[in-house]
């Protein structure tokens, strides 16, 4: 008891520095590469009432260069043209661009897009700003049509400089994601990355080294949310402290996805969530071991916290104890998963065909494994099964909230 009243005091201490310690820092707005960059302004303003462009030159060389050439629609290439500055005299540059997208295998629907959000590529130069970036993503692996859609994702790199910003980011990034197809994942999920302030990153990646974090699951919270790093220090020093105060150890795969969740959560929604769990007679250690057990149960918004509790407690009659023992439960959609499962194992329980005793077990297989076992498998001992969990997985999709009524419904009849 002394032990755990003491975890429970640590825990308590620890929760209170780590929600009173410096914010978690703001992502860096995405810099804009374009030196004279603009608010678009919509193409319906510049439009008079019979439909005419004003004061733009419809045959003018910016317009037909953009439509004819890069593909861009007029209103696009109209608001394009008033973001950069485009010479005739200067054609022969603006084709090799294009011609060296292509080339590295951008289609025309990424160059369409490109143009149009960053017509300043069209002003790049190409032995000393694009070639040289491009062919420095093709010796570290990202190639072929990787390469496009990397620089879709990140197009802001095509500004940034080389060897002061993308070479130390990427290279930091490398040290830790094993693959390409990873890397790409990472930048889908952070497209900042790339542009922000790397060397902040690195501080955070070299303390949870020095935490004893393994390798592979620090490249796993790096691909799955690389936003958790891009926090002050302070801030991820008390979530790890925290965890680790919870029983949680740091080569535990349980550990990422808890920090994850807890550099997600302000402290007023942290409040809120435990707040739900004791609502429903949860004690403080029953909550520590609910969250540590399943983490990302604390992540699902308090709507679906609450109306889960509810359903499994109140409707479904499930005990608290095993709500506890299995929290996984909470994070399944009710009456995508839960109500249609619920209706066919109440079915086969009243013909006796069932030896499972707990719906919980049935609840955990997956949808392969249940529609098996549970459906197909009795399909012509009750013809009704297919089609009743059918329509059951069809309402849902029509209308959630008629499925719930009709689930209570069902309830109290098989209850």
């Amino acid at each position: 008891m002394a032990i755990v009243h003491f975890r429970r005091v640590i825990f308590n201490i620890l929760q209170k520095r780590f929600f009173n310690a410096i914010p978690s820092s703001k992502l860096p707005k995405k810099p804009s590469p374009l030196p004279n960059k603009t608010t678009e302004k919509s193409c319906e303003s510049s439009k008079n009432k019979s439909g005419i462009h004003k004061s733009v030159s419809l045959h003018s060389f910016p317009i037909q260069y953009l439509t004819k050439s890069c593909g861009l629609s007029l209103d696009y290439a109209i608001s394009a043209s008033k973001r950069v500055t485009l010479d005739e005299c200067n054609r022969e540059h603006f084709d090799a661009v294009v011609s060296l997208l292509k080339w590295h295998q951008f289609s025309d629907a990424q160059i369409i897009e490109l143009v149009r959000k960053h017509p300043s590529i069209l002003l790049c130069r190409i032995s000393s700003t694009l070639e040289p970036k491009f062919e420095y993503l093709a010796e570290i692996g990202i190639k072929g049509l990787n390469l496009p859609k990397l620089v879709m994702l990140s197009p802001a790199i095509l500004f940034r400089s080389l060897d002061a910003q993308l070479k130390p980011a990427m290279s930091l990034l490398k040290r830790f994601v094993s693959s390409p197809e990873k890397i790409l994942v990472t930048i889908q999920r952070g497209s900042w990355f790339l542009t922000s302030d790397w060397k902040g990153f690195q501080h955070n990646i070299d303390y949870l080294i020095e935490q004893g974090l393994p390798h592979d699951r620090l490249e796993e919270l790096i691909v799955l949310q690389p936003r958790c790093l891009h926090q002050d220090i302070e801030r991820i020093k008390y979530a790890f402290e925290m965890i680790k105060t919870m029983g949680v150890k740091p080569n535990d795969l349980k550990f990422i996805h808890a920090l994850r969740v807890i550099l997600s959560l302000s402290e007023l929604s942290w409040k809120r969530k435990v707040k739900i769990f004791e609502s429903l007679g949860w004690s403080s250690d029953e909550v520590i071991s609910t969250f540590t057990s399943s983490p990302h149960c604390l992540s699902c918004s308090e709507e679906k916290l609450r109306r889960g509790m509810d359903y499994f407690v109140n409707t479904l009659k499930i005990d608290r104890e095993v709500i506890i023992a299995y929290p996984k439960i909470l994070m399944y959609s009710i009456p995508k998963r839960v109500i249609p499962r619920y209706t066919v194992w109440k079915m086969l329980e009243e013909k006796k065909l069932t030896k499972t005793s707990k719906f919980i077990w049935v609840l955990n297989k997956s949808d392969k494994d249940f529609m098996n076992k549970y459906v197909t498998k009795y399909s012509s001992l009750i013809p009704s099964i297919v089609p009743t969990y059918e329509r059951l997985k069809g309402d849902w999709a029509r209308s959630p909230r008629r499925l719930l009524q009709s689930a209570k419904f069902a309830s109290g009849i098989f209850g």
